[in-house]
């Protein structure tokens, strides 16, 4: 063997000895970057992980802030109830207990309370001073209408309307409709043919548009037991159906009854009238509407009809409709915004 030949037997031993002396080093380095590569997965799980935890969290917390909302709205509004409540009573105990110059007059004044809590706005109707649709003449639903400003055709339309709606026969009066007309005109019922059980049921009567409803409403009634009219306790609206005075002459008229009852002095005479539109008697049947406001912000409403009865020279009140709520139109709406001209008594329970 030449020296060449020895020298490349040498090399490829080398060469041998290297590659066995590399192999144990590449495995750890193998090893090494899986490690790596597994930290890293980890690593990116654990951060959406972190993530999805914390809309988990950011979930649970708006949903905690919305029930917690509710449940201060809740409170908040069962506060305002059991105020607009209170406020009841306290109008119940004047009717019951106060003497005639102190008693609330009941004409639809609007007038306030004021309470540590909040405040209560009322508005007391003596039903007797309203137009009892299942009992007026067609003539005085006429003239209410026309108070109204409609036109004397729609207003004798609406008037025999509501005449037919409350008999009990089946003729049509000369301005009136009943089930044939109210079926050609695409409805699916026909006249009651009986009286009225709540004013809202105006709602159904013949050619009743919504806005004229809304007009009306504050003017009728069914509790008062009498055809007729009690001017001492009556609306402008009511006043002006059973007047010939113009608008002016019967708001002074209003105006002074209010101040002189507040006085204690004597009412004012009442103005002309048409003695068959008169009621025979001043009424005993009172509506009652009390929206409270806390001093959260708290809104609530209450709303009551009840009659005054005397028995062996006692009074008590005997309640023939209530609500726990009250609709927005019947308080102005400037009084939830604090802006209300309402007359304001700032008296505590006691002194009432």
């Amino acid at each position: 063997m030449n020296r060449r030949e020895r020298l490349q037997e040498r090399g490829s031993l080398a060469r041998g000895c290297l590659t066995q002396n590399a192999a144990p080093q590449q495995e750890p380095q193998q090893e090494q970057q899986q490690k790596k590569q597994q930290l890293g997965v980890a690593l990116i799980l654990v951060l959406w992980f972190i993530v999805l935890l914390g809309v988990l969290a950011l979930g649970l917390s708006k949903v905690s802030r919305n029930n917690a909302l509710i449940a201060r709205q809740l409170s908040s509004v069962t506060q305002a109830r059991h105020l607009a409540e209170g406020g009841i009573q306290v109008v119940l105990a004047n009717l019951l207990m106060a003497s005639d110059e102190n008693r609330l007059l009941g004409d639809g004044e609007e007038f306030v309370l004021s309470f540590e809590q909040g405040e209560v706005a009322l508005l007391l109707y003596n039903e007797s001073g309203k137009i009892n649709i299942n009992q007026a003449s067609e003539a005085l639903l006429v003239r209410l209408f026309m108070s109204h400003e409609l036109s004397l055709a729609q207003s004798e339309a609406l008037a025999g309307a509501i005449a037919d709606w409350r008999d009990e026969d089946d003729l049509v009066r000369l301005h009136g409709a009943e089930d044939d007309d109210y079926f050609a005109a695409g409805l699916a019922y026909g006249t009651a043919d009986s009286a009225f059980t709540n004013v809202s049921e105006l709602r159904k009567v013949l050619g009743m548009e919504e806005i004229i409803y809304q007009q009306i409403e504050a003017d009728v009634t069914t509790y008062s037991k009498s055809p007729g009219v009690n001017p001492k306790v009556a609306p402008l609206n009511v006043l002006l159906a059973i007047s010939d005075l113009d608008s002016n002459a019967l708001q002074h008229y209003i105006d002074e009854r209010r101040r002189t009852h507040r006085a204690g002095l004597p009412l004012p005479p009442v103005p002309s009238v048409e003695q068959s539109f008169l009621a025979s008697d001043e009424g005993d049947i009172f509506s009652l509407s009390a929206l409270a406001k806390t001093a959260r912000g708290g809104v609530g409403g209450q709303s009551v009809v009840f009659e005054l009865i005397e028995k062996a020279g006692k009074t008590r009140i005997k309640r023939l409709d209530s609500k726990p709520y009250l609709q927005p139109r019947i308080l102005p709406a400037a009084y939830l915004q604090g802006q209300g001209q309402t007359e304001r008594f700032d008296m505590s329970v006691e002194e009432r």
